[in-house]
């Protein structure tokens, strides 16, 4: 009667999952005589037989834990900082004001003429944006404040920004300066 409903796709896939089954209880089995077979030796004081599937003792590979994994910590600062960063980071301090990325970028095109020269002005702009992306991001060195008033960010030293909000401090609104 079964068989009237089921296609051969449905048989054969039945087949498989119950050969499948039969595997494991099967291994299970095993499993489970070894056991028995290991505690009548351990009650009448014999010595432990040994597993049918076992492997030779070997040494054992340490393999990684399964899910994700954890975020390198950066130690002592972390990496030094490349000549690009420093430039501007030095930049900013030494205007003491919070700087568009305009602003820098003219400044970057001035300071690789004399350090990279052979540096295309399309590679110093790329240079400078990826510098800025990782001093503002995952290093932490610089902060953003956004005013709305133009496109794109102004950035700043971190310490004039708060550490948790990463809001612009209200006494640092004076090293703003829209031009």
């Amino acid at each position: 009667m079964a068989a009237k409903r089921l296609n051969t796709e449905d048989i054969d896939e039945l087949l498989a999952n119950y050969r499948a089954e039969r595997r494991r209880l099967n291994f299970q089995l095993t499993r489970v005589r070894e056991a028995i077979a290991e505690l009548k030796a351990v009650r009448d004081g014999k010595p432990i037989p040994a597993r049918s599937g076992a492997k030779p003792a070997t040494t054992k590979t340490t393999r990684r834990k399964p899910g994700r994994r954890k975020k390198r910590e950066i130690k002592d600062g972390g990496y030094r900082l490349n000549p690009w960063d420093l430039m501007v980071i030095e930049l900013i301090r030494s205007k003491d004001r919070l700087l568009p990325k305009e602003d820098i970028m003219a400044h970057a095109h001035k300071w690789a003429a004399k350090n990279e020269p052979k540096m295309s002005s399309e590679e110093v702009e790329a240079k400078v944006t990826r510098t800025l992306q990782k001093l503002s991001g995952k290093r932490g060195e610089l902060g953003t404040h956004r005013t709305g008033l133009r496109r794109g960010y102004h950035y700043g030293i971190k310490d004039w920004f708060f550490a948790t909000s990463g809001k612009l401090k209200k006494a640092m609104f004076d090293k703003l300066v829209l031009s």
